[in-house]
């Protein structure tokens, strides 16, 4: 049996920095990496193609971020 934690989580973003794309089609342009905390043991980072992000973008990222990785993070499985 498989047990998701579904309570609502206070992340903090350590950082947010334009970084190189690493796509190989996207030599020469910039991403936004963002790195945020769900609780000591959890630090994530990601990239969205985009630059010159406003709060609110970043927010929405790291939402749409995190709710791809909080059905695995705190995830208890019964063996």
């Amino acid at each position: 049996m498989i047990s998701v934690p579904k309570e609502k989580k206070t992340v903090e973003v350590l950082g947010v920095a334009e970084v190189p794309a690493i796509e190989p089609q996207r030599l020469g342009q910039f991403d936004t990496q963002i790195t945020y905390r769900v609780d000591p043991l959890h630090v994530f980072t990601f990239r969205v193609p985009q630059t010159n992000m406003n709060a609110q973008q970043i927010t929405d990222a790291v939402k749409k971020d995190y709710a791809k990785r909080k059905g695995i993070v705190g995830m208890q499985v019964e063996v």
